[in-house]
């Protein structure tokens, strides 16, 4: 069977050392080339053949972004990042997942004195990346996901459901039709969006595709740690026509306005005195992501009495899956990212598998059929209010 090639570039020598022992005694890898720096990883590319790279942003020389930008270039291949959160560390991570990065690892949120722990989220995000990936070594596959291009067993392949020529609804199971669901979302007051491994250019894209003006908020769980969220929203804020934040405890959500749940809290939607305000909590705690995207669904839902459309898009896990089913059973229109335009597959398919997608979208067509779906709202044509 064959092993995924990985190539470590990381300035310090421990961690090169570190990363090539924990890979060792992983059947599924082997580590083909270590790089002090990325000029280094770009002039043994070519013989190292990686299927996937481990790149830290702060290297001397050219550093990781422009060796991510050359990497892309030269041949495209997931790229897991090696981030810390500091002033300029986060802000660099986000801009690296934007231009094509898979996912990355908070350095100070893993112990490197930890091995076991670290080789475990090296280990399990590496799997997920190439499981993925178009060129993902035979035999490299994550637990309960596809090769690339396969539907797992007793399922449709997401690609399926895509209809090029347009959006169209998916099979759902028990519940209101499409019809129904549709009559729903025309009493939309609030746009909820769930998102993991690959969301963040999923989102830009789907919130530059929204446009200037929005009669409703927009909600969104992205799994980042703390800090990370913070540089995410002020990138959005920076480059969208939408005004963009991080979510505030017990603020009220104005039309219009874009609200990033902060890692580490949960983004609960209460209705108080008739606004939909942001509530933050660290409950539940058994909660396997917080944020949680099955938390904002089930108490958006709550908050709206169902008013609302979800989006679920590009993630690893399950999040997102069950508070989309009870969205489905009661009436909410729900749209899934499809295989075809998702980094990782995970999140959208546990949703399609278990029906609860009223559509099944390329990502390019989200946005417009949110677009759709709000002016068909009554008071569509009044100016949100600020």
């Amino acid at each position: 069977m064959s092993r995924a090639r990985i190539a470590v570039a990381d300035d310090s020598s421990f961690i090169r050392r570190a990363l090539d022992t924990l890979l060792a005694g992983e059947p599924a890898f082997e580590v083909v080339g270590l790089a002090a720096s990325g000029e280094e990883l770009l002039q043994n590319f070519d013989a190292w053949q990686p299927d996937a790279v481990v790149l830290d942003l702060s290297m001397p020389g050219m550093g990781g972004l422009l060796t991510l930008d050359a990497l892309r270039a030269r041949r495209p291949v997931p790229v897991l990042i090696l981030s810390t959160h500091s002033r300029r560390g986060a802000p660099e991570t986000i801009e690296a997942l934007h231009r094509g990065a898979t996912d990355f690892i908070d350095k100070q949120q893993v112990s490197l004195v930890d091995f076991e722990a670290l080789r475990q989220v090296v280990v399990e995000k590496l799997r997920q990346m190439l499981a993925a990936s178009p060129a993902a070594a035979p035999g490299v596959a994550a637990p309960g996901v596809a090769a690339p291009g396969v539907a797992a067993p007793g399922t449709r392949d997401a690609r399926d459901e895509r209809d090029t020529t347009g959006p169209r609804s998916a099979a759902t199971g028990p519940g209101p039709d499409a019809k129904e669901r549709g009559a729903a979302a025309a009493a939309c007051e609030l746009i909820a969006v769930g998102a993991s491994t690959g969301g963040p250019p999923a989102i830009e894209r789907i919130l530059s595709d929204l446009g200037g003006e929005l009669a409703v908020p927009v909600a969104i769980v992205q799994h980042m740690p703390p800090a990370f969220t913070r540089s995410f929203a002020k990138r959005l804020d920076a480059r969208l026509p939408l005004p963009v934040r991080e979510a505030s405890h017990h603020e009220r959500l104005l039309p219009g306005v874009v609200y990033i749940a902060p890692g580490g809290r949960h983004l609960v939607i209460e209705r108080r005195r008739e606004a939909l305000r942001a509530v933050l909590s660290e409950a539940p705690e058994p909660a396997l992501h917080r944020p949680s995207v099955d938390v904002l669904f089930t108490s958006a839902a709550a908050a709206t009495g169902g008013r609302l459309v979800a989006v679920l898009l590009t993630g690893m896990g399950l999040d997102g899956a069950a508070g989309m089913a009870e969205l489905a059973q009661a009436g909410v229109h729900t749209i899934a990212q499809d295989r075809a335009t998702s980094v990782i597959f995970g999140m959208p398919r546990a949703a399609i598998e278990a029906g609860s997608a009223t559509e099944v979208l390329a990502l390019e067509n989200i946005g417009p059929r949110l677009r759709e779906l709000l002016a068909a709202a009554p008071g569509a044509g009044e100016k949100p209010l600020r």
